[in-house]
């Protein structure tokens, strides 16, 4: 008897609770449904669409299936010399914007100076100003009657204007410049969330600053680090308006090359297999990065 009674006991708590979480279940779906609506028709169908779009064959039948298009954006020396410079672009991008990034954001996260809000807002203040606005600034910094060799110049270290512009590192600064506040409003984030006394328990134990950095401070910050590498690093992949403001056509990323392929060639198979080689390379760049800092979290 009392067995039975404890049994209709349960089966009433129960009950209130399945309703419970019925409710939090609909009110996470709802939640959800516009963000997850967004992202598909956003994101998701443009990509089905345009991997559709990579199989097909452009001469003579469009509605052919062929993988000619791939074969060319993986074999091509011309794809493959530009999907080159695009990742290398973006690693050294990411890597200088990360040795930058750090002591600024050392300074925003661990310092007490009263000046320590105006360097917060210089870090943001690009942020408010349009990216083709930045780079026409660096037009007129690099350009052959620009500050820079106005200076040189002037003061009589070279003859001629020299040839800043046009080149890759061009590129690479005016990337640097406009997406450092990205990795240092990442890295800061991380780093004012360390316990101040995990540093002072290791100097007590008699470790120096530099060991002490090494040891304690970079390893929990990585993981800042690797957010602000993540969005820097897809955001040069995929940039087009810098490279070709200052790249001037001589500078050319796959961003650029998918846009001549679809727009100037009319070319929108070759350029479709183009833009998913670039969306599986990123992916895939990416997977073996999380795969690197999951083995770094565990040791």
């Amino acid at each position: 008897m009392a067995v039975a009674i404890a049994d209709m006991t349960d089966k009433i708590e129960q009950r209130p609770r399945a309703r419970v979480d019925l409710a939090r279940l609909t009110a996470l779906v709802a939640l959800l449904a516009p963000a997850v609506a967004l992202l598909g028709i956003g994101l998701v169908w443009p990509f089905l669409k345009m991997l559709a779009i990579s199989f097909q064959d452009r001469f003579p039948d469009p509605t052919a299936l062929t993988f000619a298009n791939y074969a060319t954006a993986l074999t091509d020396p011309y794809f493959l010399r530009i999907t080159l410079r695009t990742f290398s672009l973006a690693l050294v991008v990411t890597l200088i914007t990360a040795v930058l990034s750090y002591p600024v954001a050392w300074f925003l996260a661990r310092s007490n100076s009263r000046w320590k809000h105006l360097v917060f807002l210089a870090v943001i203040s690009p942020l408010m100003v349009s990216i083709i606005v930045r780079t026409i600034g660096w037009t007129i910094i690099l350009g052959n009657e620009g500050m820079i060799n106005a200076l040189l110049v002037g003061l009589g270290i070279v003859t001629e204007p020299l040839r800043l512009m046009q080149s890759f590192w061009s590129v690479v600064v005016g990337m640097v410049h406009i997406l450092i506040p990205f990795m240092v409003l990442s890295i800061a984030t991380v780093l004012g969330k360390i316990d101040p006394g995990y540093a002072e328990a290791a100097a007590v134990l008699g470790a120096s600053p530099v060991r002490n950095f090494l040891k304690i401070t970079l390893p929990l910050s990585v993981q800042g680090i690797a957010s602000g590498s993540v969005i820097v690093f897809c955001l040069t992949v995929g940039a087009y308006v810098t490279p070709v403001m200052l790249g001037r056509g001589q500078v050319a990323v796959l961003a650029v090359t998918i846009h001549e392929q679809m727009v100037v060639l009319v070319d929108w198979p070759t350029g479709a297999a183009v833009a998913t080689v670039l969306t599986g390379g990123t992916l895939i760049v990416l997977l073996l990065y999380g795969l690197f800092l999951r083995r770094h979290s565990r040791r």
